[in-house]
């Protein structure tokens, strides 16, 4: 083709507008180009008159590149269909910022070195980032583990000052993309974010890895997330049983996620139980159901499955013996009424139980019951721990150091305990 002719411009840049926004193969694109080539234009012209000719060759070259990357680069039109909101990806955040057309795309892609990264959806609000990124190679295919990040790779949010807020990770989740998120425990105050990647090395472990240059920067609007942010205050307060004063504070429904907040407060009791910072070490359980019982979500409530929908949680010291706790789920009922209950919580105590023993009685285990824990001794030795990589799931190992000989008889004191209470008698409706 002539491209000095206008007519040949035009289908120049019909080409490389489509081209563009495909990942081409090298193979393809090689392939591409002497298809073109091999066309005789004296047998278009008598089909095609005039340039008419040329309009022909282009749509034959566009059906050219789309069926050949469809074949080369995508095996199987499941693979194809790469977004936060194919199959299985999507929560209900993701599906509440498509609803209000928060989802942006920043047109990213940068190729280096036969490795193309691509990037096509992000959605922020202030309760989190989500972002999937792809990278394909040089025939196309995304490759699922070719980029580790961490010290010589990060992808960072800013401010519209330019304050570093978070670093993006990983979720995994998904092969067809990388999961990319990040979850604020204080939603973010500002009009604006910058997305940042500072991509310069690809390679799994155990492989050469690849130097180059695919880093990116773009934008995101906050305003019209901003807008959506909701506060609603919450009222009610409640003293278990042993001294933990449990007060509801307010809720904040974002785009992507709502901020559960409430406040925990020992007395004078409580608290010479725990003394010195003991107190401020504390977990609380509790659980949100429908006014038929059905449970919402759970949290820290010892089953499995408990915080699907539980994005971080977050706690502040604001006072001796207070506690503000903030907790990010990803839904929350808004037009329905529920019930918030409180199953329990542990707080940090001094102990003192003991269990004493004669080492040379234990030719067999032998087990002592302090409170609710069962404690087993299996034996004694002055040698070097035969199982160095002992955890919690095999064996535990109590070491003294500096003793060249075995007592006739040992004390073990437990000085601290993690103290979990579970009667606590409380419920109360949220609208």
């Amino acid at each position: 083709m002539n491209f000095h002719d206008p007519v040949d411009r035009e289908i120049k840049q019909l080409l490389n507008a489509k081209r563009k926004d495909l990942i081409i193969p090298d193979t393809v694109q090689l392939a591409m180009e002497n298809a073109l080539s091999s066309i005789s234009e004296q047998k278009v012209k008598k089909k095609y008159p005039h340039k008419k000719w040329r309009w022909a060759a282009a749509a034959l070259a566009l059906f050219f590149i789309l069926g050949a990357v469809s074949i080369y680069s995508v095996p199987t039109f499941g693979e194809m269909i790469r977004s936060l909101f194919a199959k299985d990806n999507p929560d209900i955040g993701l599906l509440r910022a498509q609803e209000l057309g928060l989802v942006h795309n920043p047109h990213i892609k940068v190729k280096d070195k036969g490795y193309t990264l691509v990037i096509d959806e992000a959605v922020a609000d202030p309760t989190r980032v989500t972002m999937a990124l792809q990278l394909f190679d040089k025939k196309g295919k995304h490759d699922r583990y070719k980029l580790l990040l961490g010290d010589l790779n990060n992808i960072t949010i800013k401010d519209a000052n330019g304050k570093d807020l978070d670093t993006m990770y990983d979720m995994g989740y998904t092969n067809d993309f990388y999961y990319m998120v990040a979850f604020f425990n204080e939603p973010l105050e500002t009009d604006k974010i910058t997305i940042e990647g500072n991509i310069e090395t690809l390679g799994k472990k155990n492989e050469p890895s690849i130097e180059g240059d695919w880093n990116f920067s773009f934008d995101i609007d906050m305003r019209e997330a901003n807008q959506q942010t909701k506060i609603e205050e919450l009222s009610g307060s409640y003293t278990t049983p042993h001294g933990m004063t449990v007060t509801l504070k307010r809720l904040t429904r974002m785009v992507q996620g709502v901020r559960f907040e409430l406040e925990t407060e020992l007395n004078d009791a409580a608290m010479a139980r725990s003394p010195g910072d003991l107190w401020e070490k504390q977990m609380l359980s509790f659980h949100f159901e429908t006014i038929e019982n059905e449970e919402i979500h759970s949290v820290n409530s010892r089953k499995n499955g408990d915080m699907v929908s539980l994005m971080s949680t977050d706690y502040a010291v604001i006072g001796d013996g207070k506690i503000r706790w903030s907790y990010i789920f990803k839904y929350l009922p808004e037009h329905e009424p529920y019930r918030f209950i409180l199953d329990g919580y542990s707080v940090a105590e001094t102990d003192g139980s003991r269990i004493s023993f004669r080492p040379s009685d234990l030719i067999e285990p032998k087990a002592f019951q302090i409170l609710t824990d069962r404690i087993e001794l299996v034996g004694t030795s002055l040698e070097d721990s035969q199982n160095p990589d002992a955890t919690f799931e095999t064996a535990y190992e109590y070491r003294i150091m500096g003793l060249d000989h075995i007592p006739e008889e040992l004390i073990l004191v437990r000085r601290v305990v993690d103290k979990r209470y579970k009667d606590p008698d409380w419920s109360v409706m949220l609208k």
